[in-house]
Formats: C-alpha cells, structure tokens, sequence
C-alpha cells in the first residue's frame, strides 16, 4: 500500500469540492440560521466522498496524506464554514477506523457514512465479559445528527472507582458505536459556525464489543491499519483536521473582497473600490498573511508525514512546529475575515455579502480549545528544550 493518494484523484476531489458552490449558494440563508447542515448538502458531501478522507482505503476511504487533505479541505470550506467544519469533521472523525480492527471498522463504516461524536472525556466506561458498558453526556457533538457513528471518549471505571495511570491521570477509552444507539440532545445555537450541529449527546447503559473501542490512555492509541496515517500523533492529527476550516475561510474572504473591490464604488469616491489606496494594501497585506500560513502549515506538515512514511521516530519539536502552524493558521484566519470587511465596508452588514459569515465562523473556529493560546506555551517549553506538560499535544 503507498501512503499518498495519486495527484488525479487529489484533483477530482477538488474539484467536486469546488462544484459544491451551487449547491451551498442554494441554501444561504438555512445555513445562517442552523443549528444543522441542510440535507441536500450533507447528501452532496456523502456522495462526493468528503467525509471519508482519513477513512481507510481497505474499507472504502481515500486514506489523504495530511497536506492533500488540506487542499481538498481548503476548496470545500471556502464555500461556507460550517460546511468545511461538518466535512473536516466527519473525514478526522473517520480516521478512528484506522484505530480499530479492520473487520470491525468495515461493519460500521464499509457501507458508507462518517464518524461524528467528542473527545471530551465526560462519560464512563465499566469492563463487561466481551465488550463495555458506557454511560453519559458529551458535548460538541458536530455534524452527528447526519453521522452513522459517535465516537465517545469515556474514563474507564472499575469497582465503582476511576482507574488512574501511575502519574495520576485518567485511565481513558473510545468508543464507536452506531449513532442511532445515541441520544441526540439539541443544545447548537452557535453564533459562528451555525449550521454545525455541534449538539449534545448522551448513551445511556450502551453496550459495545471490545473491538469497538481503544485505549485513549495519554492520547497514544496504537495503530490497528497499515499506513502511516494511523501512527501519526493523536491529538495533533485532530488540531490539523479542522484547521484547513480556517484556510478556506481566509480565502473565501479575499476573493470576495477581490470581486466586490471591481464594481463596488462607495459613497463620495469616483471609482470602484480596487482603485482605493487602502483597499489595495489591505488585499495585498492579506493575501501575504494567507500564503506565509498556509506555507508554513504545508512545509511542517509535509516534514511529519515524511518522518513517517520513512519509519522515522516521532520529533516532539517537529511536532511543535506542526502545532505552532495550525494556530497560526487559525489566527491568520480572523485576522483576514475581519481585514476583508472592514475593506468591505458597510456592503459587509448585509446577510447576503459573505463577509458576516466568514467572520462569525472564522471566529467561532478559533474558539476550539485545539487553538488556544496554551497549545503556543506547550510548543514553546518544546522549543526551549522542556517536556511538553501534557499528553493532549
């Protein structure tokens, strides 16, 4: 098996990423209300094959390379984010079939559909003969509501006692199971991001086979597929499957900007608003900002597949690097959504220019705790020569 997909079938994923844009156009003004994805788009992005990115090629999936996702994650986000997040969602979501044994994860997913479901740690999970009994309530729930299966991150107990690891942490498992088995409680009223669906959920006395499920212990599950996609570092894998969210958001931004800048003429000027000093600075200032990100992204992340394409061991620094850049990206994100409307001005307000959108979702994207400003400390104790502080990097 190679551990790339061929440039062509990159290319058709694209472009059907691309052809997206009707169809989202078509269903504007549901997605600035929510709290779900449209069925019609969610059908389209099923059929197109983009939620099953990360998704084994042994049962069906394209298995990208992380910087081909990227790119496909780039086209399909720069339409709308709370489409990119719904398809980045379900493709990261996906990869947790690499993390099980094959026979099992072609049961749940061989037949097509996508993994939904949170890694917030907030249910419990108790050993019983050949499987797990689980037990609770998760949030963040994105895109489940069109999901055929939930992940669902759970502490294990036994005797009625939390087990702990020997530094005194949490003894972790996952679980996947069929999302109909799964109570869909509807909380979404996002101010960005709204037609995400990130909803609550809750498994009450759910049972499911060991084979289902994997030690989570220190986010360091071990790999059940062949390809070096399912070896790579857990948490840091799920930071870079949502972070390309960001990537279309900020493109989606200039280009808007672009078009709008060549027949706008805003009130007391003579001319459209491309011949504006200012809006000129603020397009070139931001398409500076794009492609710097977006190439130190691509170069850290490409360094990281390499490493391990070639059974190289894992690089904590090269790990910060890949870290570092995601955030970067994210930053980069609102920065240019809100550069491009200002540039936009009162054109901006409206409903039907995309510029309240892209920031809103720009925004709500930088929320995640993946990019919060404590993943820049961890990266730094890296690059200052220290141990990370924590497992969730």
């Amino acid at each position: 098996m190679t551990d790339t997909a061929a440039p062509n079938a990159t290319q058709a994923l694209i472009d059907a990423a691309d052809a997206l844009g009707s169809i989202v156009a078509k269903h504007k003004k549901a997605l600035a209300l929510g709290p779900d994805l449209p069925l019609e788009i969610a059908e389209a992005l099923e059929a197109a094959g983009l939620t099953r990115l990360w998704l084994p090629r042994n049962i069906g999936g394209m298995e990208l390379s992380p910087v081909d996702y990227f790119r496909v994650m780039e086209a399909v986000s720069r339409h709308d984010g709370s489409v990119g997040w719904c398809a980045s969602i379900a493709s990261t979501g996906t990869r947790a079939a690499g993390l099980i044994p094959q026979s099992s994860a072609a049961q749940l997913l061989a037949d097509g559909g996508f993994v939904s479901g949170s890694l917030s740690p907030t249910g419990k999970i108790v050993k019983e003969k050949d499987g797990w009994r689980i037990n609770g309530r998760w949030p963040w729930g994105s895109f489940i509501v069109h999901s055929k299966v939930t992940l669902a991150v759970c502490v294990e107990y036994e005797n009625g006692v939390a087990r702990s690891t020997r530094e005194g942490g949490p003894v972790l498992r996952a679980a996947l199971l069929p999302t109909r088995e799964v109570n869909i409680i509807h909380t979404w009223d996002g101010g960005g991001l709204r037609s995400s669906g990130s909803h609550d959920f809750a498994i009450e006395n759910g049972f499911v086979e060991d084979a289902r499920t994997f030690a989570l212990t220190d986010f360091n599950p071990e790999p059940c597929q062949p390809g070096a996609l399912y070896g790579l570092p857990f948490i840091t894998m799920f930071a870079l499957g949502i972070t390309a969210v960001s990537l279309g958001i900020a493109r989606g931004s200039i280009d808007a900007l672009v078009e709008l800048a060549q027949h706008k003429v805003a009130a007391g000027a003579q001319g459209p608003l491309r011949e504006q000093a200012s809006v000129q600075a603020a397009v070139a200032q931001a398409e500076t900002a794009f492609r710097s990100a977006r190439g130190f992204l691509f170069e850290s992340v490409q360094d990281l597949w390499d490493r391990r394409v070639s059974g190289q061991p894992d690089d904590m620094k090269q790990r910060a690097l890949v870290r570092m850049a995601s955030c970067n990206v994210v930053d980069m994100g609102k920065k240019v959504a809100m550069q491009m409307f200002e540039a936009a001005g009162g054109s901006a307000l409206h409903e039907r220019s995309p510029f309240s959108a892209y920031l809103r979702d720009a925004q709500a994207a930088a929320q995640h705790l993946a990019f919060s400003q404590r993943n820049m400390e961890t990266a730094g104790r890296v690059l200052l020569g220290m141990h990370p502080g924590t497992h969730r990097f």
